[in-house]
């Protein structure tokens, strides 16, 4: 049965919006200042089911972290870092139109059975490139850039305890309405991934 065009235009209008808050609208800058000046603890529980939390291996390295990073995210971020009298007509005005971030964060963590006992800063060398970072949607997207780094401690050999990898993305890219699933290769076989769902997201 055909169905008028007013009953279909209610159809549309009913639908919910899909994706994270992108391109940045005034409402969504404004929500931004308000949870940013919020005290920590409602940020950090807003923002838990954007980190998921991965279960260490027999053997091998552990990637113990990935996290989904959002222009949402970006810009409260950013405006945590706001003097007390920044107000969010400020924001508005600094943020409306601006292009936004999507990154993809890891945390790899050393075990008894990675790297070799013996290893050094030397012989590490820049380890976390034998790390590969995949996001895929309805098929791999490509990343923009990958920058890793060492995490520091003085209770290893080396002086490291593992590894931070971020892996930026053109948001214009991706398909903020779909499932979205992040792999991470490690050197010793393992094939570590977890699905985020972005249109749960902001």
């Amino acid at each position: 049965m055909r169905r008028s065009l007013p009953v279909l235009l209610a159809l549309l209008i009913a639908q919910p919006a899909l994706g994270f808050d992108y391109p940045f609208s005034s409402e969504t800058i404004r929500d931004a200042y308000f949870l940013a000046k919020a005290n920590p603890e409602k940020r950090q529980e807003f923002f838990k089911k954007y980190r998921h939390n991965l279960p260490a291996p027999k053997s091998g390295a552990h990637v113990g972290l990935i996290k989904i990073e959002t222009p949402f995210g970006f810009l409260v971020d950013a405006l945590t870092q706001t003097p007390m009298d920044y107000h969010a007509t400020d924001a508005e005005k600094d943020y409306f139109g601006k292009p936004g971030e999507f990154r993809v964060h890891v945390e790899i963590y050393f075990t008894d059975t990675y790297p070799k006992p013996t290893d050094t800063a030397g012989t590490l060398g820049e380890f976390w490139n034998d790390f590969h970072v995949h996001l895929k949607q309805n098929s791999e997207v490509d990343a923009r850039s990958v920058h890793g780094e060492p995490i520091y401690s003085d209770e290893t050999i080396s002086g490291y305890e593992g590894a931070l990898i971020d892996v930026d993305y053109d948001v214009n890219q991706l398909d903020s309405g779909t499932l979205t699933t992040i792999e991470v290769d490690t050197p010793d076989g393992q094939e570590v991934e977890t699905t985020f769902s972005l249109n749960e997201l902001r």
